[in-house]
């Protein structure tokens, strides 16, 4: 999510293989700001965590995670990611610091790392779904693969990743896109407010949007292109 409301959508690829992914985590953050001062000023419960669990097999292994993303044409899911070793600096140096003796350090075990898993669209099914996840126009993740001539397939920045989901059912099925099309979900223009509305909704109730910024996005929806 970028740190700005985006100034287009979806953002530019660049070096990347596949548009970015600029969604603004404005309104969550502001949201989770005011439930922070609630509990912290009154006691008020926070919001329930939402974050990916091995418990829900919803944080899961890299090869866990391939095989549940869908086949999407064009859309190379990582092959790698980032790992962590324990690294040996000498006997010298420890967890509080010390001195280094061993440059570069040597590689020890690896830590385990996990990622989330994604639904049949290709969202991650743990986090805090936003309305950009509820009331989706494509699938939104957060990384991304280099370009071919890029030093392919290798992860590349920190934008993530928008791949646009079919207009039309008939464009879908020409594509050959698991994934429905925003004319099987919504059907459309106004069904597509009704479902940014309903999602805005549920993100109130669970205290992960404010009252205003759910008029804002309901009134973005209305104002949108999608399905006219």
């Amino acid at each position: 999510s970028g740190n700005n409301p985006p100034a287009g959508f979806p953002g530019a690829a660049g070096m990347c293989r596949h548009p970015t992914n600029p969604n603004y985590h404005g309104p969550t953050v502001r949201a989770l700001l005011m439930a922070l001062d609630a509990w912290a000023d009154r006691g008020v419960e926070p919001p329930k965590s939402a974050v990916p669990d091995v418990r829900t097999r919803t944080l899961v292994t890299l090869d866990d995670a391939r095989k549940a993303f869908p086949s999407i044409p064009g859309v190379d899911f990582p092959s790698v990611m980032n790992e962590l070793e324990v690294l040996n600096y000498g006997p010298q140096f420890g967890s509080i610091g010390g001195r280094l003796t061993l440059l570069p350090p040597v590689l020890g075990a690896s830590y385990a790392v996990l990622v989330p898993r994604a639904d049949e669209d290709g969202i991650d099914i743990a986090g805090i779904r936003t309305i950009e996840t509820r009331a989706p126009l494509g699938t939104n993740v957060g990384w991304n693969v280099r370009a071919p001539g890029r030093r392919a397939p290798n992860l590349c920045a920190l934008s993530g990743s928008f791949i646009p989901f079919a207009t039309t059912r008939a464009e879908r099925l020409a594509n050959g896109d698991p994934r429905k099309s925003l004319e099987d979900r919504y059907k459309d223009h106004v069904g597509y407010v009704k479902a940014v509305t309903k999602a805005a909704r549920q993100l109130m109730s669970e205290r992960f949007l404010l009252e205003e910024d759910a008029a804002r996005l309901i009134r973005e929806a209305e104002a949108s292109d999608v399905l006219k």
